[in-house]
């Protein structure tokens, strides 16, 4: 006998059956009852929570012999066909596959013909997001006056790639997430009709892994009952998803709390060496941070915490430990070693040792958010900002390059002994503070953007590589209240309107409001490349040109090219 999956075998075929979508489930029966059914929906929601499952049964509810009704039979030849997938009348299209002009060209082809046993003609296309634009122009003059025996049901995860003309022709129904315990409660019923043992937090461990998708929890069900010998024990769930036990967890925030910085090598060891997924790790342990703040701040909303009951508990007793400004900057450790950790890296457990470290010497760190706002306030106490001030070309004599080098040589390189090592974190850390202080008192000026333009590319690097590549070839050209400009050479029009699309600017603004703490926009224009460089002031300076006279570049030179010299 052929296997079902449980995914499959489980299938809801009834709109009583669907689980966590009653607000969907009501909407579409009491449409079938009051005869009020458009003819085209858009089902859009995470994958997993049941758009296709819905459609089937919406199409079973209309073909049913004894309908359209909001219960169907399941025991008439349409039910019957609808639930093997083999009806005439009920199409299920691909739209990923089938994502063309000449597919849908077919289709439209196709409605004209009535049914051939049912009532209507239904059309399921999951995956429409998928379809090409061509195609989606296709179809909207049938999807705006389709024949009376057809009903379209669309199905997307991305509901924002379908195009407006498309939306506006479709009655919309957006499906949530699973909840924890609505996972639970349907696994449970699983377990119960296929007589699986489950220690008592396997299933809350597994519907909280799958994150929202019930179709993922119930295949991952699946597989730990083939992979356990009748009885699915938490060592299996830790196993298969290469997750670290609430028990590891504790022991890291008794290391922190107790500055315990011998046992976070340990922790990490054991961590690496049983297998587990250190992304996994810094994931979970970022949750566990995240339910310390709720118990602190929201002591009540116990709702909030996704945990099992004895896990709360213990997080209760481990809060007080922890102050808000700890755990708020906690989180900002634990976010970033997540970014770094998604990206291939060399050693994964030295960035979970290092991140660790700090949070076990966190109390010791101030955060940049504390440290502009004392020094934009200019409190006397306020704690120094270690960064060196930035000095204006005016405040100091004019010396020529070369006496200017021999001197600095001179002064310097006494004190390279003593002056402690510099990592590039720190560098990093202290430019963002300057430049947030500077932009949050209202002094934006090109050199802050200079100085900052690494890290936004960066930024942009972690959210959406392919622009990045796009914005490296640009330089901020000009600065104006919180305008600024980049520049981009003439032979990269095609990376300016790139730029330029809403979407893209949105996230280029985004990365620098995170840099620099305060909104700005950005435009782009058009430069010349050639002799492009710039004075010690920060002003864009030429080149030195060939055939330029001796003494004049020596002039130039002299004054850091604060003349400019124009190349016929």
């Amino acid at each position: 006998m052929d296997y079902l999956i449980f995914a499959r075998k489980f299938r809801p075929q009834t709109f009583d059956e669907i689980v966590g979508q009653e607000t969907i489930t009501t909407t579409l029966k009491n449409a079938i009852r009051q005869e009020r059914v458009p003819q085209s929906f858009l089902f859009s929601g995470p994958r997993g929570v049941g758009k296709t499952s819905t459609a089937r049964i919406l199409a079973k509810a209309l073909n049913c012999k004894e309908g359209p009704t909001d219960k169907p039979c399941g025991k008439c030849v349409s039910c019957k066909e609808i639930e093997q997938g083999n009806s005439m009348d009920v199409l299920e299209v691909d739209g990923a596959s089938n994502r063309g002009i000449e597919e849908i060209r077919t289709l439209r082809e196709n409605v004209k013909f009535k049914p051939s046993a049912g009532r209507y003609k239904i059309y399921i296309i999951d995956e429409v997001h998928s379809l090409t634009g061509d195609a989606f122009n296709a179809l909207l003059k049938t999807l705006e006056e389709p024949p009376l025996h057809v009903k379209f049901i669309f199905a997307t995860t991305e509901s924002h790639k379908v195009p407006l003309t498309i939306l506006s022709r479709c009655q919309r129904l957006q499906f949530k997430r699973i909840s924890v315990p609505e996972a639970v409660g349907k696994l449970e019923e699983i377990a119960k009709k296929e007589k699986l043992k489950c220690e008592k937090n396997v299933l809350f461990m597994i519907a909280k892994a799958t994150e929202g998708a019930l179709r993922d929890a119930e295949s991952l069900l699946d597989q730990l009952a083939s992979f356990s010998e009748g009885e699915i024990k938490e060592e299996d769930v830790l196993t298969l998803l290469g997750l670290a036990p609430e028990e590891m967890y504790l022991s890291v925030l008794s290391a922190i709390r107790g500055k315990k910085g011998d046992e976070i090598f340990g922790l990490v060891k054991k961590l690496y060496e049983e297998g587990a997924d250190l992304a996994q790790f810094a994931k979970g342990l970022f949750e566990v941070f995240r339910h310390l703040l709720v118990l602190k701040t929201a002591p009540k909303a116990e709702a909030l915490i996704e945990a099992s009951p004895e896990m709360v508990v213990k997080l209760r007793k481990q809060a007080d430990d922890f102050s808000p400004g700890e755990l708020l900057l906690a989180l900002s450790i634990l976010q970033n070693l997540q970014v770094q950790l998604r990206r291939p890296v060399a050693s994964p457990k030295l960035l979970t040792e290092a991140a660790l470290l700090k949070l076990v010497y966190m109390d010791g760190m101030k955060p940049v958010e504390g440290l502009i706002r004392a020094a934009s306030s200019g409190q006397k106490n306020a704690p120094v900002i270690p960064v060196m001030e930035r000095k204006t070309v005016a405040s100091e004599p004019i010396i020529p390059r070369q006496e200017k080098i021999r001197a600095d040589e001179g002064s310097t390189r006494g004190d390279l002994s003593s002056r402690p090592p510099e990592d590039k974190e720190s560098r990093d850390d202290a430019r963002t503070v300057r430049s947030a202080s500077n932009a949050a008192s209202g002094g934006l000026t090109l050199n802050i953007i200079e100085g900052v333009w690494a890290q936004v590319i960066e930024i942009v690097k972690a959210k959406r590589m392919s622009l990045s590549l796009y914005l490296a070839e640009a330089e901020p050209a000009d600065v104006e209240g919180s305008v600024i400009t980049l520049g981009l050479p003439s032979e990269f029009r095609f990376h300016k309107e790139t730029l330029e699309k809403d979407l893209n600017k949105q996230v280029i603004e985004d990365a620098f409001a995170q840099v620099l703490g305060m909104k700005v926009r950005i435009q782009c224009v058009v430069t010349e490349r050639e002799g492009t460089t710039r004075n010690a002031s920060g002003e864009k300076a030429p080149a030195k040109a060939e055939g330029v006279p001796d003494i004049v570049a020596k002039a130039l030179e002299i004054f850091d090219g604060s003349k400019v010299i124009r190349k016929d």
